[in-house]
């Protein structure tokens, strides 16, 4: 139980750094607090592929095991095929698997 909360404030929070971010943090000209707020999404990326990979052990079933892993590493497989010019679908699509995966893991864990 306390993993799968984890996993869900991790991940929101992850997602929530990622809009944020894009919003309003990385227009600004101040390159010192763009570069720890990108330490800070980098260290909130870690921990929830971190939760999400020990939560793969406690879900039942085969089903749930491999979605709990392709959630846990989504980021890491979204990032190989993101350039410069699609950064914003990637990204897009980066916070709504997020998400998706902090709701199926609210539903059903």
């Amino acid at each position: 139980m306390l993993l799968n909360n984890l996993f869900v404030v991790f991940g929101s929070l992850f997602a929530l750094s990622i809009v944020f971010g894009k919003l309003f943090v990385f227009r600004l000209k101040d390159t010192i607090m763009v570069s720890n707020y990108i330490a800070v999404i980098a260290a909130f990326l870690g921990m929830y592929s971190i939760a999400g990979l020990l939560l793969v052990c406690q879900v039942p079933g085969a089903k749930y095991k491999f979605l709990m892993l392709f959630f846990a590493i989504s980021p890491f497989l979204l990032g190989q095929f993101a350039t410069y010019k699609t950064e914003k679908l990637f990204t897009a699509l980066q916070v709504i698997l997020v998400l998706v995966s902090v709701i199926i893991c609210l539903l059903y864990f």
